[in-house]
């Protein structure tokens, strides 16, 4: 009984909200007004896009901008960060240059502007998530606040943009990149109130000044980092894919524009319960473990996309709790946890690059050919047959790799 209230305790002190200090609010104002801004316009872009003339192939380049930008210059401005030790100010810049950026979708009308400007959008915008997960959970970490009801913010905001957003845009589509500019604009403005913690940092600083060295480069602490990258770039590919070809496929079947909203409106909001229970299942679970049951809940919403009625398209969209989201907590925790302090833009940067880049390149690429030599329902049934396969693959290899580790852990002579 005594073990069990201490557990209770303990699990309630981790669940608080803070001791006192209300500043982690404007953490909770950047998450909220980072996803309300990207529901303002990205949803609706490749639609935008069509509107101006331009044609399905140049669309398709359009939209594998933003991850290739992602892999190239994300990496620099989370090295900038680390290494000048001014993530927030990093973070300011990346808001700014992303809302201004934006604006500029509305100025022109080729392929070669809005390739240019994508460049432009997107050299800021892929930084942002990574260097604000970095902020929020050093200092949600320091003061023992639970991370995941400050990112639970975001979700909501998505979910309530995505559904008043659409009415405005069948008057003028352009409307959504000036929403999203004001909504840059606010977060521009939150950000530079946003509290540092920092005091990790310091620590890392003065062991290693005392002489505590590290292999030169390393940025993880626990090798384990490996299979959580290659789980989570399978789990992608699949998600890239349905969030790619998910509104051509409902506009097939014969579902409008609203039809889509409230799709994305619903995945939004059953990210909530596991946003509340994501704790407990990072106790119960490893981050492999989590990302390989992803990867099989992936696979059965690619399924119940085929089923082609409302019902099964709206049970689909329902499980985007159990496949972004845990995808996305489970990563940015391991990658928070296991990297060392004065590395931590780079961990979650590493995490966007394999998530945002790596990922959605593939799933775009492979989804598409298949779709083109075919048509989309194959294509979703054969991308959750390869999310199946791909799965097992990993979950084969990581319970090898553990096995190995507790074999050698057992055979190593004890600690003098």
């Amino acid at each position: 009984m005594h073990n069990f209230l201490y557990r209770m305790r303990r699990r309630a002190r981790g669940f608080q909200w803070d001791d006192g200090d209300h500043r982690w609010m404007w953490f909770l104002a950047v998450n909220s007004m980072l996803y309300i801004s990207s529901a303002a316009y990205t949803p609706y872009l490749t639609m935008y896009y069509a509107e101006k003339g331009m044609t399905s192939f140049e669309i398709g380049i359009l939209a594998a901008i933003g991850p290739i930008i992602s892999i190239c210059v994300q990496p620099l401005w989370a090295i900038f960060s680390d290494r000048t030790g001014r993530r927030k100010l990093t973070l300011s810049i990346v808001i700014a240059g992303t809302g201004l950026a934006v604006l500029c979708y509305r100025l022109g009308d080729s392929f070669l502007f809005f390739f240019l400007i994508s460049m432009l959008v997107y050299s800021f915008s892929t930084s942002i998530c990574p260097l604000s997960d970095a902020l929020t959970l050093e200092y949600a970490n320091e003061k023992h606040i639970n991370f995941a009801r400050i990112r639970i913010g975001g979700t909501l905001g998505y979910a309530v943009m995505a559904l008043v957003i659409g009415g405005f845009l069948k008057q003028d589509p352009s409307i959504s990149f000036l929403v999203a500019a004001g909504c840059y604009g606010v977060m521009f403005l939150v950000s530079l109130k946003v509290p540092i913690a920092g005091t990790s940092v310091k620590r890392e600083k003065r062991k290693r000044q005392k002489g505590e060295k590290r292999e030169k480069g390393r940025i993880f602490y626990d090798n384990t980092y490996i299979f959580v990258l290659i789980a989570c770039f399978v789990m992608t590919i699949g998600l890239s894919f349905n969030t790619n070809f998910m509104s051509v496929y409902l506009g097939e079947l014969g579902y409008d524009q609203n039809m889509v909203g409230i799709a994305n409106a619903v995945s939004a909001l059953s990210e909530v319960p596991i946003l509340l229970l994501a704790g407990k299942l990072m106790q119960k679970f490893t981050p492999v473990q989590i990302l390989c049951a992803s990867c099989f809940f992936m696979a059965l919403r690619l399924v119940l996309m085929t089923g082609e009625t409302t019902f099964f398209i709206i049970a689909s969209q329902l499980l985007q709790s159990v496949t972004y989201m845990t995808m996305y907590y489970s990563c940015v925790m391991f990658m928070s946890q296991n990297t060392y302090p004065d590395r931590r833009s780079q961990g979650q940067s590493i995490f966007t690059m394999v998530q945002a880049g790596f990922g959605s390149i593939l799933g775009s690429l492979v989804g598409g050919s298949v779709a083109e030599m075919l048509d989309l329902q194959t294509a979703y049934r054969v991308m959750a047959l390869f999310l199946c396969v791909i799965g097992l693959v990993v979950v084969a290899a990581y319970r090898i790799y553990t096995k190995k580790q507790r074999a050698a852990q057992t055979m190593a002579p004890p600690a003098a």
